[in-house]
């Protein structure tokens, strides 16, 4: 008995080709959903998310042992230390010295004042340092922008004070904040284009998963390449009749004939 699987019973590949083609044909879906989803993402960043202002000062930062001289290991100090100073605008004790020097606690008697707590402002500041500087931008993200400005100050100089207490370095503030006047956050733009592209690859993934678990015979053409028999004739079918059938339903007919041909199906 010959063993081998027959041609007809082998996986099926998949067509590149026919695959472009299904997209294809389907590019008006493909642009309406990736439309429409950028679209709901420009509404949400438009319109739901709550615009931030960002206001930044710069520091120059410079740890000097001689007061008459500076030196090449005075500036690689520098370098060095810009991390802790970093780490030292996140501290308590700088962001408790902001909210002091405010008045930045909750007040019964005007609670529409700002307030802050701890959490809040840490979240809100933003230490960067440029590649190869010795400066500092100490940036504030806030909703209002006056707020951001003059928080953005605050944390300079009580960051200023505390390098130069605390860690015997010498820091000043060459910037100081100035009012932003446009939004930095969030950036509408891309947020749009971010769910255009998840609207394609979600569509056009759906499309491909239909292509690929699509096992049902079309056409005459389907029957050769999938079930490799040729179409002898067609006859046409019934207004009620199901134009489609699965190729598993084929092949399990073709194998019954099979069997009825070889005489099999008698016992």
């Amino acid at each position: 008995m010959d063993n081998k699987p027959n041609s007809s019973e082998q996986t099926d590949t998949i067509n590149l080709s026919e695959l472009f083609y299904v997209l294809l044909s389907r590019i008006l879906t493909i642009v309406c959903v990736t439309a429409i989803c950028g679209a709901v993402a420009f509404a949400y960043s438009r319109f739901f998310i709550a615009p931030e202002y960002s206001a930044s000062c710069t520091l120059f930062v410079l740890n000097r042992n001689n007061e008459n001289s500076l030196t090449s290991s005075d500036i690689s100090a520098s370098n060095a230390l810009l991390k802790d100073y970093e780490i030292l605008a996140g501290s308590r004790t700088v962001i408790n010295q902001v909210i002091t020097d405010l008045n930045l606690q909750y007040d019964p008697a005007d609670p529409e004042k700002a307030t802050y707590s701890y959490a809040q402002l840490k979240k809100e500041i933003r230490v960067s340092v440029p590649s190869d500087s010795r400066m500092l931008v100490v940036s504030v993200l806030d909703k209002n922008p006056n707020n951001a400005k003059k928080l953005a100050d605050a944390v300079s100089e009580v960051l200023v004070n505390q390098i130069v207490s605390k860690m015997k370095t010498e820091a000043v503030i060459l910037d100081y904040a100035v009012v932003p006047t446009s939004a930095s956050a969030p950036n509408v733009k891309k947020n749009t284009v971010i769910g255009a592209a998840i609207g394609f690859l979600i569509i056009c993934g759906i499309i491909i998963l239909q292509f690929i678990t699509d096992d049902t015979i079309k056409t005459d053409s389907d029957v050769e390449k999938y079930l490799h028999i040729p179409v002898l004739g067609t006859i046409p079918l019934e207004e009620n009749e199901e134009p489609k059938r699965k190729r598993s339903d084929y092949r399990a007919d073709m194998k019954k004939a099979k069997k009825l041909y070889s005489g099999k199906g008698d016992k």
